[in-house]
């Protein structure tokens, strides 16, 4: 396994990793192994606080110090997961929606480590989003449509900074076509020796194995097998990537072809030739962004 760290992506704190990052701050961070051919993949499906980022760095200007999501709906509606009751994620991204007498102000940097803006959230729910690790739960909800436009945002904004003139490479950033998908993923049990599961599939929440019961208590965790948790949740599997089986399935370039299984799906159905078929957006569908390297002779071309 090789884990390679994009040139102009810089490693940040995430709040799972590290517990000395600011409580008001969220960093998003892009992290590939090295795939099939010549084709990187992101360690981790897209995340909330990944989309928030987007949605701040391509909607807010410098200028914009403190934004109320809430009160800029005609701004942001074409970039708005469907939301609706119940899920985390969808509390998440209410939270940031919902005006609020007593605020706290959330600093948001995108890859570059560029501060993009502060978006406003109510101090309750941020105390929750912020002890449950809510921002790291995968982004779900959204079309193929505004998948692609994320995937181009990703693609310039990797091209935007830490390169200097000696680089004769560009990002080409991409989502994978169904056998693409297959060909990077690898066998994987769906329980361990001690019957715990190895991915988050329906079913997959067993009360009697260990840490079963904490996991009983926790808010979040106790929805596996129903609803996706977090994007570092699960062992990696041989190439370093987590939740490339379930959690979310991940839409493809296919329109309407997702693959590698959900919350929702069985076990069986996350194996490589299954697929996850959709009509618009779904909460147990989500992505994640493959990237090449293109030579700069042929960008643009």
């Amino acid at each position: 396994m090789t884990k390679i760290l994009l040139a102009p992506l810089l490693l940040c704190c995430s709040f799972l990793i590290l517990a000395s990052c600011a409580s008001t701050r969220y960093e998003t961070k892009s992290v590939v192994v090295k795939g099939p051919d010549a084709d990187y993949v992101s360690v981790r499906e897209v995340s909330v606080g990944d989309w928030l980022t987007y949605v701040a760095t391509t909607s807010f200007a410098e200028e914009d110090k403190v934004v109320s999501l809430g009160d800029h709906y005609d701004k942001i509606l074409t970039k708005l997961p469907a939301l609706g009751p119940g899920r985390w994620d969808n509390y998440t991204m209410n939270a940031f929606l919902r005006k609020s007498q007593d605020n706290v102000s959330v600093d948001f940097y995108n890859e570059c480590k560029a501060y993009v803006v502060k978006l406003t959230v109510a101090k309750t729910a941020w105390d929750s989003i912020r002890k449950f690790y809510l921002l790291d739960l995968p982004i779900a909800g959204i079309t193929y449509e505004q998948a692609m436009r994320y995937v181009q945002y990703k693609q310039s904004i990797s091209n935007s900074c830490g390169f200097s003139p000696k680089d004769t490479f560009r990002y080409e950033c991409f989502l994978p076509g169904p056998e693409q998908f297959d060909a990077v993923q690898t066998h994987l049990d769906s329980v361990n020796r001690l019957v715990c599961s190895m991915f988050n599939y329906k079913g997959a929440l067993c009360v009697d194995c260990p840490y079963g019961k904490e996991m009983m208590k926790h808010p979040v965790n106790s929805r596996t097998g129903m609803e996706p948790t977090s994007v570092w949740n699960y062992f990696p599997d041989k190439r370093g990537l987590k939740n490339l089986k379930g959690n979310v399935a991940e839409m493809t370039s296919v329109k309407g072809i997702a693959a590698g299984g959900s919350c929702i799906h069985f076990a069986a159905e996350a194996e490589p030739g299954n697929r996850q078929t959709y009509v618009g957006s779904a909460g147990w569908l989500g992505f994640r962004v493959w990237f090449r390297r293109v030579p700069l002779s042929s960008v643009g071309k």
